[in-house]
């Protein structure tokens, strides 16, 4: 049977919504059988998906990019604070220059009312003195550039054998951008992720030619109707964004008692999650042949739902939440999935995903045993921790460089 046109699609969530898809594709990559990851024949990124999905189309497989939260590999440098979190002070500097001129109007607006001014008015006027964003997504842009540009891979959408979508918004009309197709094709890659992912007030927007960009998800977490317009017929949407059901909290313990961030959190979480659900609605109802599957963590994940979501220090331990979670998922419904992938021209096995459960159980917490358990393939070496996982990841650049010769 000949395979069914797949896509790919993952949404945003920050660092740790990035972790938790890697652990959750790997333990998908396990699964497939005689097919991995890396040949699904569309990607389509929001925000932090879009960041993996760039990576994907270029064949850094799942286990690399678990290796790259912990460690340098194969001429990619370890993904550390100073890529996310490039402080915006040039912006800054330039901002606060407005502040003598805000506070100035809002003497004269004090003495005009009578020497009144309310806290809101205050905070207005700070504003004036406030950058675009905090952070700057020029660190980000060098290292995925850096990754991208190796030999093998390409930070051009044309130069893919896939074909990649990148999502955005734009800001000044609030529409949705999709980066990979015209006319926003000729975008280099590392930009567009970095459009995509430049969270309002957290990251300062994107400026490409004479358009500011800001995250995708803005616009929608998951553009399932990209991947169905360029003709999948199967698709795999990964979402690590769901509210948390906390209505058998503990005393003291409810959403309101912990406090305005985690209300954010579960009203940020929501308003995401509904969006994408009323989303997958309509796509199914106008695409009945389509096939949609959906991974993501459950009403009562704790884990997901207190770690925040731009948290950099618990990235292995969301990474490996991400992949025994889902792992766990895939095998209660095994036989659903195997019918489904049959109609697809597909196979899957479940016997790797059992072995790395059991790998993960013997070696508890222990950080280091647990990288070499997930990047292990299914089985616990004996040999330096990562040298096989090298030598593997080795082989399949050497096989892209020979591919894109002959292309």
């Amino acid at each position: 049977m000949q395979r069914s046109k797949t896509a790919l699609v993952l949404a945003g969530g920050g660092v740790a919504g990035a972790a938790y898809e890697i652990g959750a594709i790997c333990a998908l990559d396990q699964l497939l059988d005689q097919f991995s990851v890396n040949e699904f024949d569309i990607y389509v990124g929001t925000s932090a998906g879009g960041l993996i999905s760039s990576c994907l189309a270029n064949n850094i497989s799942p286990r690399t990019l678990l290796s790259v939260l912990d460690s340098s590999l194969l001429g990619i440098e370890q993904l550390e604070p100073q890529h996310l979190f490039a402080f915006n002070l040039e912006h800054l500097l330039q901002r606060l220059q407005r502040l003598p001129t805000a506070f100035g109007e809002l003497l004269r607006r004090m003495l005009r009312g009578g020497g009144s001014v309310s806290v809101l008015d205050l905070l207005e006027t700070i504003s004036e003195g406030l950058p675009a964003g905090l952070y700057d997504t020029l660190m980000l842009e060098r290292y995925l550039r850096s990754a991208l540009t190796l030999p093998g891979r390409s930070n051009r959408f044309v130069d893919l054998p896939q074909q990649l979508r990148i999502v955005a918004t734009e800001l000044d009309s609030g529409e949705r951008a999709v980066f990979g197709q015209p006319p926003l094709q000729d975008v280099p890659i590392s930009l567009a992720v970095c459009a995509s992912a430049a969270i309002p007030i957290f990251y300062r927007p994107v400026r490409i030619g004479d358009h500011d960009y800001i995250d995708g998800g803005i616009r929608g977490t998951a553009s399932l109707d990209v991947a169905i317009e360029l003709g999948a017929e199967l698709i795999i949407c990964i979402n690590p964004l769901v509210p948390f059901d906390n209505r058998n909290h503990a005393p003291g313990h409810s959403i309101r008692d912990e406090g305005i961030q985690q209300i954010g959190n579960q009203v940020f979480r929501t308003f995401i999650h509904a969006g994408l659900h009323y989303h997958m609605k309509q796509v199914r109802r106008r695409h009945p042949k389509v096939d949609i599957v959906l991974i993501e963590p459950t009403s009562s994940d704790s884990v997901m739902f207190n770690d925040n979501t731009m948290r950099y220090q618990t990235r292995m331990n969301i990474a490996r939440h991400g992949y025994e979670s889902v792992a766990n998922h895939l095998c209660e419904h095994y036989t659903y999935y195997c019918e489904m992938m049959a109609r697809h021209g597909m196979k899957i096995r479940n016997d790797r995903i059992s072995q790395d459960l059991y790998n993960l159980m013997a070696v508890g917490q222990d950080a280091h045993q647990m990288r070499a358990a997930l990047a292990a393939d299914g089985a616990l070496h004996t040999a330096p921790a990562g040298l096989a996982h090298t030598l593997a990841e080795l082989d399949r650049v050497l096989t892209r460089m020979e591919t894109t010769r002959k292309l």
